[in-house]
């Protein structure tokens, strides 16, 4: 749109300017200050065959008026829009201008500036509308007897309104002669004099109207006095009636204007209402749902019935409320829908979403949705299409799960597996979590093709996925990426040793026995692993490297697994051996325990022994629990083993007191270390009772050791285990007390007869002060609970006088002895005995 703007004030117009710039881009518009400028300006682009759409011109001017360009304008018949600016207050100019030929008006206050773009959009609709109304000829068939006033009336009318063409007949006959059918065109209009030779216009409107049944609009012009005449042929069916007076001439154009513009206007109505009826048809005999709602009314206007097929739904519920449809679309979709909706401002939607009636299918739509506008370009309406494209999906579905899966196993192909171990990567460096790649390459399966035929080496692969599957986690990915291969991404794996047991756990489930074509199928498989980030930080590096080291199992002799790393190799094959054996450690009788004495500090004698578990390894020998423990915590063998090392210390002590060692020491108690997986297990109370009714041995001769961490992952339940084990007659203790984080609330409600300081503390007394008056501290805390006070870790002669000072109760460690084989600590027990009697180790006066 080009805008020619007439502004003096420059301000104003730069700002107009701008504004325009942004609200309207397609807006071009020139600026000018004067009236001369304007007048020059619309000359030349005149000239040049470009004028302006619009002239935007200010009412007061430096040298002039606005309304002398606007008169200019329409004198010499420019086809260009006016619109007048004015300020608040000049009512009467603005009227002025109206009259003289505006299109419309704006006045200068408020936001006008934003209303300026749909005025003049509006303005140009309007004014090239008339434009062309008033370019199209308008045909006229006038009967009048009187060929003077004839010659009157085209000569007014070749002056002022050229476009209405005037043919005349003198007679009744001669006009319905030249009316359709048998004139071809016929006339726009028929105008007739009420006093015509032969017969008058009422007979012609009876004749037009009801004998040949024509909708041609017809005027009737009546001398003075005829009123009730010509009032008569309005029943007939006449369109309008004049009176012969001074300015009939004047009236005359406009009310063939107005005829025919009526008669345009039925036509139009009428093919409007035709239309409607075919759209009714189309829309009620189609699937696609069609919609029309006012938004500013809320209401809803037309839905066609294909509405209920979808929704479930009856239409009457959307015209009572116009947005029940609402109500069934699933909840994902609904805000998003709603808020859309809600925006007036968009002019076209466009979005899919998923409808749920209830007790149906879910279906999906596509919804099309159209704003429409009044001549001002304002919102009034909106439109719709709805189309249910839930078959569509379904095949989009179809063809993306071909694209993305093997289509023999159903299993991902390589393209989803470089998607998902993308994800996965991205997912491991955010979480700093270690991830697997696992490429499996089944042995000799050529054989199974060649012997048996493909369609077996199919159905056997179909069972080898299913497996594979069945032995991953959901968010785990096995693909088929070959013949016989398979590519494996097991996320937030715990290490190499983890890694290993899955591939174990994938070889074992592909070792068992295939039943196909009534024949029993073997197969064994080969892999290579590689580890994120250990092994490399990108997909295609940890393919690479798994592929790799598949073909080092393979060199090996199939049937085995290896990882890329020569060292992790080594490191997850030897703890995994280690977890095999200790599974079958018990079993095989490889467990031992040792026992190391506790001392009372107050007389100077053995009270008690812990017993602490060993494995005789019949390759590595003796091992340690730092190395085996942390495995049978992880894998959960603890259990097993706990309850071997109660039931063996129970055994073992209640047969040393029947064998008379307890002549050596009075009243011997062993003590016995509790997992926190035991303590969190229920049945701990019955293994004890268990342990204690199979050796014989007296409930205080058993004291069971908890750690202070153990029982602070869950405070209310170990209180109700602890009790029912003190309510069995055996002896409590906290063991590593003031490495965790306990609560003294929970310790005070604890039923506990001992706490053992750790030897974290024990070490740096009595030089460290801190470590010493920690130590006092927890002595002097635990005796006002009621408990006796035991340390361990004590080697030196310092810390055990120092914690004789504090008024600690015992003590063990390696000043007193080390641990010992079970058939070495009777002889122990006695040397201890006799080593307190004397004076050396008599207990030292505090």
């Amino acid at each position: 749109m080009k805008v020619l703007y007439v502004e003096d004030n420059e301000q104003d117009a730069d700002l107009t300017c701008r504004r325009l710039a942004r609200l309207a881009p397609d807006i071009a518009i020139a600026t000018v200050h004067t009236l001369a400028d304007a007048r020059a300006r619309l000359a030349a682009e005149e000239a040049a065959g470009a004028p302006p759409d619009v002239l935007l011109v200010d009412v007061r001017l430096p040298d002039g008026n606005g309304l002398e360009l606007l008169g200019e304008v329409r004198l010499r018949g420019l086809p260009i829009a006016v619109v007048m600016l004015t300020g608040s207050g000049d009512e009467a100019l603005v009227v002025a201008a109206l009259r003289s030929g505006a299109d419309d008006y704006v006045v200068k206050s408020g936001a006008y500036i934003e209303r300026l773009p749909a005025t003049l959009a509006g303005v140009v609709q309007t004014f090239r509308q008339a434009s062309a109304h008033r370019s199209t000829p308008i045909r006229v068939l006038y009967a009048e007897p009187s060929a003077a006033d004839v010659d009157l009336l085209q000569r007014h009318l070749a002056r002022y309104a050229p476009h209405v063409q005037v043919e005349p007949v003198f007679t009744a006959q001669e006009a319905l002669v030249r009316l359709p059918p048998e004139a071809d065109p016929g006339p726009d209009v028929l105008l007739l004099d009420f006093k015509l030779p032969g017969m008058n216009a009422l007979d012609v409107v009876r004749e037009v109207r009801h004998e040949r049944g024509l909708n041609l609009p017809i005027i009737v012009i009546t001398g003075h006095g005829d009123e009730t005449s010509a009032a008569q042929t309005l029943k007939l069916g006449a369109t309008d009636y004049l009176v012969k007076q001074e300015d009939l001439l004047n009236r005359l154009p406009v009310a063939i204007e107005n005829a025919w513009y009526r008669a345009q206007l039925e036509r139009e109505r009428g093919a409007l209402r035709e239309s409607e009826e075919r759209f009714r048809q189309m829309a009620e005999s189609i699937g696609d749902v069609f919609w029309l709602s006012d938004p500013q009314r809320r209401v809803t206007l037309y839905m066609s019935p294909a509405f209920e097929r979808i929704w479930c739904l009856p239409v009457s519920d959307v015209y009572a409320n116009w947005r029940a449809w609402l109500d069934d679309v699933h909840d994902d979709d609904r805000d998003m829908l709603r808020a859309r909706m809600d925006d007036l401002s968009l002019a076209e939607l466009e979005f899919e979403f998923r409808v749920c009636p209830p007790g149906h299918e879910m279906r999906y739509v596509h919804m099309r949705v159209y704003v429409v506008r009044d001549g001002a370009g304002r919102h009034v309406r909106r439109a719709g299409v709805i189309q249910d494209i839930t078959e569509r999906k379904a095949q989009e579905a179809r063809i993306e799960h071909l694209a993305y899966h093997d289509s023999l196993t159903g299993l991902p192909n390589r393209a989803m597996l470089m998607d998902r171990l993308g994800r996965a990567l991205s997912q491991a460096q955010r979480l700093d979590q270690q991830l697997a790649v696992l490429f499996i390459d089944l042995d000799r399966f050529k054989l199974v093709n060649d012997s048996l035929g493909h369609h077996v080496g199919d159905q056997l692969l179909q069972e080898i996925a299913r497996r594979l599957r069945a032995t991953l986690r959901d968010n785990d990915t096995v693909a088929r990426v070959g013949g016989d291969e398979f590519q494996v991404v097991v996320c937030n794996v715990a290490g190499a040793t983890d890694a290993a047991r899955i591939a174990e756990k994938l070889m074992r489930a592909l070792g068992e026995p295939f039943t196909l074509a009534g024949q029993e199928l073997h197969v064994t498989a080969s892999l290579g692993v590689s580890l994120f980030p250990r092994d490399g930080a990108s997909g295609e590096l940890l393919l690479k490297y798994a592929d790799t080291a598949l073909y080092e199992a393979k060199g090996e002799g199939r049937n085995a697994y290896r990882f890329f790393s020569p060292e992790m190799n080594a490191q997850a094959h030897g703890r995994l051996r280690l977890e095999n054996d200790l599974r079958r450690a018990v079993e095989r009788h490889e467990l031992e325990l040792h026992y190391q004495p506790q001392l009372d500090l107050a007389t100077g004698e053995v009270c008690a022994v812990e017993a602490l578990v060993r494995w005789r390894h019949p390759v590595r020998g003796l091992v340690l629990p730092n190395t085996f423990i942390p495995i049978a915590e992880e894998t959960g063998l603890v259990l097993g083993i706990g309850e071997w090392v109660l039931n063996e210390a129970c055994r073992q002590v209640a047969q040393w007191q029947r064998d008379g060692l307890a002549d050596n020491v009075s009243a011997l108690r062993v003590a016995v270390n509790i997992s926190a997986r035991q303590l969190q297990r229920p049945g701990l109370d019955g293994a004890v009772r268990r342990a204690l009714s199979l050796s014989g041995l007296a409930p205080p001769c058993l004291e069971l050791e908890i750690t202070e961490s153990s029982v602070m992952l869950d405070p209310l339940h170990a209180q109700g285990v602890l009790q029912s084990l003190r309510d069995l007659g055996v002896l409590l203790s906290i063991d590593d007390f003031g490495t965790g984080y306990s609560s003294l609330a929970y310790l005070k409600r604890l039923p506990l007869d001992r706490l053992k300081i750790d030897r974290s503390f024990i070490g740096g007394i009595p030089s460290d002060s801190d470590d010493a008056a920690i130590v006092e501290t927890i002595i002097v805390m635990t005796h006002k609970l009621g408990l006796r006070v035991i340390a361990e870790g004590v080697e030196t002669l310092e810390q055990r006088l120092q914690l004789v000072r504090q008024g600690c109760d015992e003590m063990q460690g390696f000043l007193l002895a080390h641990p010992v084989p079970a058939d070495e600590l009777p002889a122990l027990l006695k040397t201890l005995k006799e080593a307190a009697a004397t004076a050396r180790l008599t207990p030292p006066t505090p």
